[in-house]
């Protein structure tokens, strides 16, 4: 068995890591594959450094599709791997289709993903979410308990859409999101100012999501926009991925050159 307190001590995701812990042991002991609820691509890359020195553990981070940014973990003893392929094909979830006529009420990915929690799912049961123009959108979602969905009508605001759960392979799976380098100017480090213009969010916008708990700070989540940040911190920013502070370099103008990693 692994020493939970070992693994969590030093850790920045302590729930997911808690997670993890809990489904190595089982697959440990019934030598199968067992999976964890979806969270953010990154913070499963994350929480997995801390088990590197595990040699009886495999681990494999699958959402889907390749370029996922939400995911799950698969975890598996280390004298019984099995094939990538085979983890893909059995992968425990369903593609999910919610369609409606959004031409004058646009609506975005968390609205949608709202609409499903607000209906019953849990949030780790969630997938990536994408929209398909103004006609809705698609989504990858846990397998388990999401017969009440299929085939029903639900209201998103004004709107009226229906719900089909389809198997992944009938899904329009999303473009990935490349990894760029976002260099600009700001008059200060403070967090509300770098994370607009690295996710390219509004400055009012941004704050109203930090306030909401929707950004995470090296893996904690903050509500202040203005802490100030140093070189080396990862903000994640629920559905528009991640970035990373490369260098924060002062000018002659006493403005702060920045320069982040979006992934």
């Amino acid at each position: 068995m692994i020493d939970l307190k070992e693994i969590l001590i030093n850790s920045n995701y302590k729930k997911e890591t808690e997670e993890l812990i809990n489904i190595a042991n089982l697959a440990y002991k019934y030598w199968e594959t067992y999976w964890t609820g979806f969270n953010s691509t990154y913070v499963c890359e994350e929480i997995l450094k801390d088990f590197e020195n595990l040699n009886d553990f495999k681990f494999f981070i699958y959402g889907g599709f390749s370029s996922s940014q939400r995911s799950r973990i698969a975890c598996f003893r280390g004298d019984s791997i099995p094939e990538e392929d085979a983890l893909k094909n059995n992968f425990p979830a369903q593609g999910i289709k919610i369609n409606g006529n959004f031409l004058f009420d646009n609506a975005t990915q968390d609205d949608f993903r709202s609409l499903l929690i607000e209906n019953g799912v849990n949030q780790s049961k969630v997938g990536d979410i994408w929209t398909i123009g103004d006609r809705g959108a698609q989504g990858i979602i846990d397998n388990l308990d999401i017969e009440h969905l299929d085939e029903k009508i639900f209201y998103l605001r004004d709107v009226k859409v229906k719900i089909n759960v389809v198997g992944t392979d009938e899904l329009q799976m999303p473009s990935g999101r490349t990894k760029k380098l976002v260099n600009t100017v700001e008059a200060s480090t403070r967090l509300d100012a770098i994370a607009s213009a690295g996710f390219r969010v509004s400055r009012t916008k941004i704050v109203e999501r930090i306030e909401n708990g929707m950004l995470r700070l090296n893996g904690s989540k903050v509500n202040k926009p203005t802490i100030n940040l140093k070189i080396g911190d990862k903000l994640e920013l629920e559905n528009k991925g991640f970035i990373e502070i490369l260098n924060l370099e002062m000018t002659k103008r006493e403005r702060w050159k920045v320069k982040l990693l979006r992934k």
